[in-house]
């Protein structure tokens, strides 16, 4: 199942499934492959039974040339962390639905390794060099403390694209159960261990 990492990272794409239009048209010129991504920042809120673990996971990224092999493909680990940013929680909270989101962003050595690969995709850019690319959620952004109880499972999804365009929503209320089998909703919220088991 990739549909719930697409969900994650389809803010890619104008055209996102699900989103509103207002969101599409305000995300229309934005793209990873010259954004900013100190400002860059998504949001989430999972079910109360979940708990939080960004740094628990990663985006793996690939990228190539036309006319190779995905198997030459160059690729990079981008690590993630919980985001921090004055104002987030307040501009968040324009969107109702309570509290329990959590911002997630790139780690310094995330943010690092993504950089790189603007500059060597811009270089290729520049040299009329056109580009394949693919993206992959790595690890758990949540743990399970408890049993997964039947029923529609509520993710939200939120996009922080630059400081201009400020937060936008991309997912409310999405049912998880409408797109994921039992054994892919256990591998997105595996088992809460030591320090992960706290709320």
């Amino acid at each position: 199942m990739r549909r719930f990492s697409i969900l994650m990272f389809c803010f890619a794409l104008s055209a996102c499934n699900g989103a509103s239009l207002t969101t599409q048209w305000k995300l229309r010129d934005f793209t990873l492959a010259t954004a900013d991504l100190t400002q860059f920042r998504l949001a989430a809120r999972a079910p109360g039974w979940a708990t939080a673990t960004p740094q628990n996971a990663a985006i793996e990224t690939k990228y190539w040339r036309e006319g190779e092999a995905e198997a030459q493909a160059r690729s990079s680990i981008l690590h993630l962390q919980r985001g921090a940013h004055p104002g987030d929680e307040e501009q968040l909270a324009q969107f109702g639905g309570g509290s329990g989101r959590v911002a997630i962003e790139l780690s310094a050595q995330g943010l690092a390794a993504a950089r790189a690969a603007q500059q060597e995709a811009a270089q290729w850019r520049a040299a009329g060099v056109r580009t394949h690319g693919k993206l992959h959620l790595s690890g758990a952004l949540a743990c399970r403390r408890e049993e997964i109880p039947p029923g529609p499972i509520p993710i939200d999804v939120f996009i922080h694209a630059d400081d201009q365009i400020g937060w936008l929503p991309l997912y409310e209320a999405f049912d998880l159960r409408s797109s994921a089998t039992e054994a892919d909703i256990a591998r997105i919220f595996p088992p809460c261990v030591g320090k992960g088991a706290a709320r």
